[in-house]
């Protein structure tokens, strides 16, 4: 249980971590704390040759688990669970998208989260209606639509906030807003 506690920490840390705080030289076994080095235990052959970063993270990661209340702790053995579940080729496309993520700037990050939590809050359907519009897309028009939002992303412009509300498929139709509190439903759809 604790190897598999461990292995958690260390899981949640390469998904969870923000950026690394490394110190310059690391940080060696003997100088962690004895509960660090219980969480950490099997990191401990390797842990001194280890990226000052990685360490850093661990460790965040360690004082992270320690805060979790045990419901926490219970979702994320159920996290770890599925990723053990998923196909190894799955898993690698996860891991670059995040490492691909954390060398984003924070501002193009913070986009991508508020995109991400704008599309976990439309209904089912309209996600299932833009997913398939998606799919029916041409692998060059996946592309090009892929290389606009490249290139929207690295040239800020004025109108960014209204464009983040199109459908990638259809750049003449405003996508449904949702319900943001003004009751205003302008700009909403029915799929």
């Amino acid at each position: 249980m604790r190897s598999r506690t461990a292995i958690l920490v260390a899981m949640l840390t390469l998904f969870l971590a923000g950026s690394a705080w490394g110190q310059a030289g690391g940080t060696s076994w003997d100088r962690l704390t004895p509960e660090e080095q219980k969480t950490l235990k099997p990191f401990q052959d390797r842990w001194n040759s280890m990226s000052p970063e990685r360490q850093e993270r661990l460790r965040k990661g360690v004082d992270r688990w320690q805060r979790m209340t045990p419901a926490e702790r219970e979702q994320a053995n159920q996290r770890y669970q599925k990723w053990r579940e998923l196909p190894p080729e799955r898993r690698e496309t996860i891991l670059r998208g995040y490492e691909d993520f954390r060398r984003l700037p924070p501002d193009e990050q913070q986009r991508l989260r508020e995109r991400s939590q704008w599309y976990r809050q439309l209904p089912p359907e309209q996600r299932e209606s833009l997913r398939e519009k998606y799919r029916q897309l041409s692998p060059d028009q996946r592309e090009s639509l892929r290389e606009k939002y490249r290139q929207r992303s690295a040239e800020p412009r004025p109108d960014a906030r209204r464009d983040a509300y199109r459908d990638p498929g259809q750049h003449s139709r405003p996508l449904p807003r949702g319900d943001r509190g003004s009751g205003d439903s302008r700009g909403k759809r029915n799929y």
